[in-house]
């Protein structure tokens, strides 16, 4: 985010309005984590006094404007209230007449209804150069800079709603009842205790999800934004707790039907976590499993990169079956599992099979060097296969060219022979 200065805040806010950075950024820059972009909230201003100073307005369910330096959103404060089933369900109201608090009040958990004013973005930059980042969290988590953000007329942090108190003792609590009429907040306290894993949600909390479960409303999630929420949790540092979460609240099957969990599928997802795979290689290993696992992404609107993925991983993982421990026993076997995933024309794609493949084994307990030898007799038999030179075989067989698929199909298999038997 682009801190602006001083001038900058007077010259773009509009007469008698204030300012907020609100949510998630400023959750996280009070815990001395790196904040993401800012939702910024304007508190007492109409939409002709934001483009008067040069706001751009693009909103369309409710007054959503650019900042005419960096081109940040800034949505005028706001209520809103239950219309519909549904995360959608929702009619709004935008006035001068809105709070801050009546805005915060329809957020969904109390460490992300916090404000801070653009004054107290300064502030915090200040002192994060003066003290460092770590001192300035350690400062900001033991309260001793209460008295300078939630004191006096004018505060630079609002939290009307302990989400500040909330934050130091690790806790995730809704801020009204309200959390209960929108079910994409399950979808997004998983993804949290993904993030943050030393957090737990408050009992009352859990309840209102498990509710969102029994009355139907988590039903009204749609595909693309189950999708949204599971790959951010994908790539957090505990994405089994987000999987436990939704089991726990019995969302599971609803927003994933199908889908497997167990402690094998546990493993694999914190080893891919550790070794760092991407996101199409983690999800592969969290539903390889599924049963008609191309049908299941399709329906989840995943990405063709992740299902590619996940199809080729299943069908590795069938053709191990067959194949067993050593390929010399099954020579055809290896070269058909090695040409059906596209390996000749894909080769990164097939390393990155192998790197998901590789999980599974430390999964099912095979030790590193057993491991490591299996891997790379497997990259052993692509290079080899790769290596014949089908264009020239092709030439060799002029004119009959029903010849060629048989005659490379047989260098292939003479190539990985080779390799076998060295």
């Amino acid at each position: 985010m682009e801190v602006i200065d001083d001038m900058s805040l007077s010259a773009h806010c509009p007469e008698g309005a204030v300012i907020y950075a609100v949510g998630g950024a400023v959750r996280d820059q009070l815990l001395g984590l790196p904040a993401g972009d800012y939702d910024w909230v304007v508190v007492g201003a109409t939409p002709e006094q934001m483009v008067a100073k040069g706001y751009v307005p693009v909103g369309g369910d409710f007054p959503v404007f650019l900042h005419p330096q960096t081109k940040e959103e800034y949505a005028l404060a706001r209520t809103e209230r239950k219309s519909g089933r549904g995360y959608q369900g929702f009619t709004f109201y935008t006035g001068v007449d809105v709070s801050l608090e009546q805005d915060l009040l329809r957020r969904d958990l109390t460490v992300n209804a916090m404000a801070l004013r653009q004054e107290g973005q300064l502030f915090l930059k200040k002192k994060g150069q003066e003290l460092g980042e770590e001192a300035l969290r350690q400062q900001l988590m033991s309260g001793a800079l209460d008295r300078v953000l939630t004191e006096g007329e004018e505060p630079f942090l609002a939290d009307p709603f302990n989400g500040l108190e909330d934050l130091r003792q690790k806790i995730f609590r809704h801020v009204s009842e309200a959390f209960i009429e929108d079910p994409v907040r399950i979808l997004r306290l998983a993804r949290f205790l993904a993030r943050f894993e030393d957090f737990s949600v408050a009992t009352d909390t859990l309840s209102y999800c498990q509710k969102m479960v029994t009355n139907g409303e988590v039903d009204h999630l749609v595909a693309e934004r189950v999708w949204q929420e599971l790959s951010k949790a994908l790539m957090q540092t505990k994405p089994a707790r987000s999987i436990e979460f939704l089991l726990e609240v019995g969302a599971l099957q609803r927003v994933l039907p199908g889908f497997i969990w167990d402690a094998e599928a546990a493993r694999a997802i914190a080893l891919a976590v550790q070794k760092g795979l991407p996101l199409p290689l983690r999800y592969a290993l969290l539903v390889y499993r599924v049963d008609e696992v191309k049908a299941f992404s399709q329906a989840l609107r995943v990405p063709l990169v992740c299902r590619d993925a996940a199809v080729l991983l299943a069908q590795w993982e069938c053709a191990m079956g067959e194949i067993g421990s050593e390929p010399a026993h099954h020579p055809e076997a290896a070269l058909n599992a090695i040409l059906a995933t596209d390996a000749i024309r894909k080769p990164q794609r097939f390393a990155e099979l192998l790197q998901a493949y590789a999980v599974l084994l430390a999964v099912r307990d095979l030790d590193a060097t057993q491991i490591v030898c299996h891997i790379q007799r497997w990259q052993q038999l692509f290079e080899a296969v790769v290596a014949v030179d089908a264009g020239a075989i092709a030439k060799s067989c002029g004119a009959d060219t029903g010849k060629i698929k048989e005659t490379v199909y047989q260098a292939r298999l003479h190539a990985l022979n080779s390799v076998l038997s060295a």
